[in-house]
């Protein structure tokens, strides 16, 4: 008996687990990557993307096209006619006559609890609006973005204090790759997998990150220009303006921070997002509450409580936002709208990153400088 044969369409880190994992299995013929061209750096070394980069380790077919209403792609889909599409971080919207190639279906891997935060950005903005958590829905692909019936999700996943958009995408990638593997191999049987449609008034968006977000906004508080620095790393990174004495802006890039309240304590406990906060991977049926009703049951969850809550205090009337308000030694501390943020490591544009106490004996800022 022949086995299953899935077709990948991917480009991103995203779906390099997934991938790797049903690969691995040996339950599936795997025939072949769908991806991007390859791009080149300015001394012609090529830049290969995750997605082929796995592709070439294991000896995958890998065919390559930037054009997805191309008529090679649509020969080569329907030349190979594979039991199942899987895409993921692919980033482009497939039409109608490729989702029809696989003849049981396309199934797409996306990083939250859909319908929250369609779009290509789910894990930034998941972070960036200080969700405690969030998770990985697996949905049957149509020709609307992240829109199709939900065919399984995650329990909800807590999100660490510290982590960034880097660490939180592998954690689910990881996470969803089992996930991914276990509904693969029941498409691929007689066992009924329970499809959901998603509910159209719990829709939110998660639109892509452009450059120009990584500016920081220093009238929010400083828990939400922390959540800023998390979703913007590892790109375009979190970024602000520095205004010197003699009107010329230098562009500063923040490589490490830490959230203070008005009393300049820390808002953020010692632990990390390796803390003991993961939930362990069970398949559920769909759920489309958008989180409304969690409970804290997974092991781990009340840790991960938001501990970014200022504490009231009366404000100096100098501590306008962006102010910086220390700036000695190894301390540069700024004013935020509510509270205040350390910074640890800056690189001043077209610079190395330096830490703070070699970056203030080369840049003179001093208290009371702004920073836009």
């Amino acid at each position: 008996m022949s086995k299953p044969q899935i077709i990948f369409m991917a480009t991103g880190a995203f779906a390099v687990p997934s991938m790797r994992r049903l690969w691995e299995s040996g339950e599936f013929e795997i025939g072949g990557l769908v991806t991007a061209p390859l791009k080149y750096t300015r001394s012609g070394d090529t830049i290969p993307t995750p997605a082929r980069q796995f592709a070439e380790e294991v000896g995958l077919y890998v065919f390559e096209t930037d054009d997805i209403h191309a008529l090679e792609l649509f020969d080569f889909l329907y030349l190979v006619r594979p039991e199942h599409l899987f895409v993921c971080d692919f980033g482009k919207i497939l039409p109608n006559s490729l989702l029809r190639a696989p003849r049981i279906g396309g199934i797409n891997l996306h990083g939250s609890m859909l319908p929250k935060y369609r779009g290509a950005a789910p894990v930034h903005w998941a972070i960036l609006n200080g969700d405690e958590f969030t998770g990985v829905s697996i949905i049957r692909m149509t020709t609307e973005v992240d829109a199709g019936p939900v065919i399984a999700q995650s329990q909800p996943i807590p999100i660490g204090p510290r982590e960034t958009t880097l660490e939180l995408e592998e954690r689910l990638a990881d996470y969803g790759a089992e996930m991914v593997l276990d509904i693969v191999r029941k498409l691929s049987g007689t066992e009924h997998v329970k499809i959901l449609p998603q509910l159209a008034s719990e829709v939110s968006k998660a639109p892509k990150i452009k450059k120009e977000d990584g500016l920081i906004d220093w009238t929010k508080s400083s828990s939400a220009v922390f959540n800023h620095y998390r979703a913007m790393f590892p790109w375009p990174r979190s970024f602000t303006d520095w205004k010197r004495d003699n009107d010329s802006v230098l562009r500063l890039i923040i490589g490490s921070m830490l959230p203070l309240d008005d009393r300049l304590h820390k808002l953020v406990g010692p632990s990390d997002y390796s803390a003991p906060i993961y939930v362990e991977p069970i398949l559920i049926d769909a759920k489309l509450d958008n989180l409304a009703e969690i409970r804290l049951t997974a092991k781990g969850s009340e840790s991960t409580k938001s501990t970014l809550k200022p504490a009231s205090s009366r404000r100096p009337d100098s501590w306008t936002p962006g102010t910086v308000i220390e700036a000695s030694g190894n301390r540069l501390i700024v004013a935020a709208g509510e509270g205040a943020v350390q910074i640890f490591q800056i690189q001043p544009s077209g610079k190395r990153p330096m830490d703070t106490e070699a970056f203030l004996r080369g840049y003179p800022i001093k208290v009371g400088d702004r920073f836009m």
